[in-house]
């Protein structure tokens, strides 16, 4: 069987619980990892098979061929985790050896994130013009973000019916890895997307539409909006995800639970949401005013 058998059937598998966006992730990445392959082993995937690289440490000597190429640590662990879940699928299938076994990922190198501030988000909720359509939903989308911690394609994907108003819940369909789950939402919140609702002049299932047409948001319209939110607040640091850090540090700050939290962020690796109990930890050591998050948050299910 040839690598690319393997890695047909390994996006085959994927392609059943996988969201389009990550499955275009594991493509991009996976492009890396191919390509050393060939470089290697002289020949195209169609060709090659694992039994090209019996005797070899697989992993372990493709992270040396990244870290080669004086590339940040960041990138190459991003590249590696694809590798990784290919290689472990593999093996787990009978299709390659155990090259995973042993095999130490390099240190993160990543930039220390640093959570939005009180007086920073101030500063950006002046940026929105609400006596227009446009501002209000800019308004919506940011808090939608930053107070419940939604990802940029759960807000894109956002129907007026997932939320439900008597319960402050919103309903997340699909979401990353095809996975549903609730999250809160504030009176304050509910309050204003309705207004934009109602001052929208076209009508839709989704929530957040383009004002060009009736068509829901796309994802390069989200990144121009936080390209301009950027450079009108002056918060160089500031981007989409920041928020959804800022939300699960403000989280842990207010005394909120742990695994409480990894269902509100919808992730299925506890290690991922520990990561914040870190942030917290410093934030609340330094005594810098985090943004705070409605009292909502510490009084349901507590």
């Amino acid at each position: 069987m040839t690598i690319k058998d393997t890695y047909d059937i390994f996006m085959r598998n994927r392609s059943v619980y996988c969201s389009p966006e990550t499955l275009r992730s594991y493509e991009g990445h996976l492009k890396v990892f191919f390509d050393y392959l060939q470089t290697v082993g002289g020949r195209d995937i169609e060709q090659l098979s694992f039994d090209n690289f019996k005797d070899t440490a697989l992993f372990g000597d493709f992270i040396i061929y990244l870290r080669k190429k004086n590339i940040r640590n960041v990138t190459i662990r991003s590249y590696c985790r694809i590798a990784k879940a290919y290689l472990r699928y593999c093996y787990q299938n009978d299709l390659c050896p155990d090259y995973l076994k042993g095999v130490r990922m390099p240190p993160d190198d990543s930039v220390p994130k640093v959570v939005l501030y009180s007086d920073e988000v101030k500063k950006i909720d002046a940026c929105f013009d609400m006596l227009t359509e446009k501002g209000r939903r800019n308004y919506c989308i940011f808090h939608l973000m930053l107070d419940c911690g939604l990802r940029s394609q759960e807000i894109r994907h956002l129907r007026y019916t997932d939320i439900d108003q008597e319960r402050n819940i919103i309903h997340i369909l699909e979401s990353k890895g095809c996975k549903s789950r609730i999250a809160l939402i504030p009176d304050f919140l509910i309050n204003e997307i309705i207004s934009y609702v109602l001052c929208r002049a076209r009508s839709s299932d989704m929530l957040f539409l383009s004002l060009r047409s009736n068509e829901p948001l796309t994802a390069n319209a989200v990144k121009h909006l936080f390209s301009k939110l950027k450079k009108e607040s002056g918060i160089e640091r500031l981007h989409a995800h920041l928020l959804r850090h800022t939300f699960a540090t403000s989280y842990l700050i207010g005394g909120g639970n742990l695994e409480f939290l990894r269902v509100f962020m919808g992730h299925s690796d506890y290690n991922v949401t520990k990561i914040y109990s870190q942030l917290a930890a410093e934030s609340k050591m330094l005594g810098v005013d985090v943004y705070h998050l409605d009292p909502i948050f510490f009084t349901k299910g507590y």
